[in-house]
């Protein structure tokens, strides 16, 4: 009875045939890249995401300016140092490959002030990081965050081995020799790397009922004793501004993905956006149009700064013998790492291996050192 309870559910909403276009990004009108992603939207059935592409994507300005955003990639349209005059408004010009136009109410350029710091705190063994910035104007009032966060780790053991295998007929052998047998040094390759992670939900914050525009909010936490904070971490964080119109569909747009489900939380609400389909006034279009200057301030937090950070990483050793009965028994599907027991002659008695994500970094993430890495 309880298994008969499960049905697959068919949605009654049908989307059109080419999907709703669909505009995420942020025109960044100081330094800087600005990038504008357009898409389609997909039937609940489906994966994957289809990008726009081979549209021409123009920024018009009050002033008769235009300014075009070249396609870069799928579905990416991007520019470099917009430099936008902050006394014009402007909107955008979409037109697609299928011969459709969009175009976007007029926008102001908004007053982005600078991100004053990023602070932390230990909270219950985890780090909670706190965004805080102010207007002394008191004319931004609505922001939003994005933030990229960047580790380094290290393998928890080094490889001074490698297997060696001698073909005979109608088997293998294996034992393990020197990785590098002229210095016995271990591969300094696959010992220290990085791992990256980017914001996926809506950080917002809004000073509007507030006397000051001043803005102190939790906006990202590292858990207790995860791997982030092993060695080094690193967390850098975009702002920018909204129009209380646009942020109400960005507030909109969280409750509807991030907040729905409970019998207590907010029930869908229909987005609307300053985006319109020219060619066909009916045919809605999912997005935002918004100018704001990016803000953005990085910091680094050492693991020496947080006491008591016990990382487990999961791993051991095991003990083999340089034997190839005991290598395929016990050692094939891991790595050999150190030696264990070694004959006054020389010959490798004994070897220690572990899983291969204990001792090759490059399985779990990227030996290319970023460029802002210390």
């Amino acid at each position: 009875m309880i298994a008969g309870c499960k049905q697959r559910y068919e949605s009654p909403v049908k989307s059109v045939a080419s999907g709703y276009l669909i505009l995420e990004g942020v025109v960044n009108s100081g330094p800087g890249n600005t990038t504008i992603i357009l898409s389609r939207s997909v039937p609940l059935d489906s994966a994957g995401k289809v990008f726009e592409q081979g549209a021409v994507v123009t920024l018009l300005g009050e002033d008769n300016s235009n300014i075009s955003l070249p396609e870069q990639s799928a579905g990416h349209y991007s520019a470099d140092n917009l430099s936008l005059n902050e006394t014009v408004k402007y909107r955008i010009k979409i037109q697609t490959s299928g011969g459709k136009e969009y175009l976007s109410d007029l926008a102001p350029v908004l007053t982005n002030p600078p991100i004053d710091s990023i602070s932390w705190l230990r909270e219950n063994g985890n780090v909670q990081m706190y965004i805080n910035t102010h207007n002394s104007l008191n004319n931004t009032r609505y922001y939003q965050w994005e933030y990229e966060e960047t580790w380094e780790f290290h393998s928890k053991y080094f490889k001074f081995l490698k297997y060696e295998i001698e073909q005979k007929p109608g088997e293998q052998i294996y034992s393990v020799v020197f990785q590098d047998s002229s210095t016995f040094s271990y591969d300094q390759n696959i010992h220290t790397c990085w791992q990256f992670n980017n914001s996926t939900k809506l950080l917002l914050g809004s000073t509007a009922k507030l006397s000051q525009d001043i803005v102190y909010l939790p906006i990202a936490s590292i858990p207790k004793d995860s791997w982030e904070l092993s060695v080094l971490y690193s967390i850098r964080i975009k702002q920018y501004a909204w129009t209380k119109e646009g942020y109400n569909f960005l507030d909109i747009m969280r409750k509807n993905t991030e907040i729905v489900g409970s019998v207590f939380d907010a029930q869908p609400s229909q987005l609307n956006g300053n985006i319109h389909c020219v060619t066909d006034p009916t045919e809605k279009v999912i997005g935002y149009f918004n100018i704001s200057p990016l803000r953005e301030k990085r910091i680094f937090i050492n693991n020496s700064e947080v006491p008591d950070w016990n990382y487990e990483s999961g791993c051991f050793l095991t003990t083999v013998q340089n034997q190839s009965d005991s290598i395929k028994k016990i050692a094939l599907n891991l790595l050999p790492s150190d030696i264990v027991f070694q004959a006054p002659g020389g010959r490798i008695i004994s070897f220690s291996a572990a899983k291969p994500t204990c001792i090759d970094c490059t399985l779990s993430g990227t030996n290319v050192k970023p460029a802002y890495w210390p």
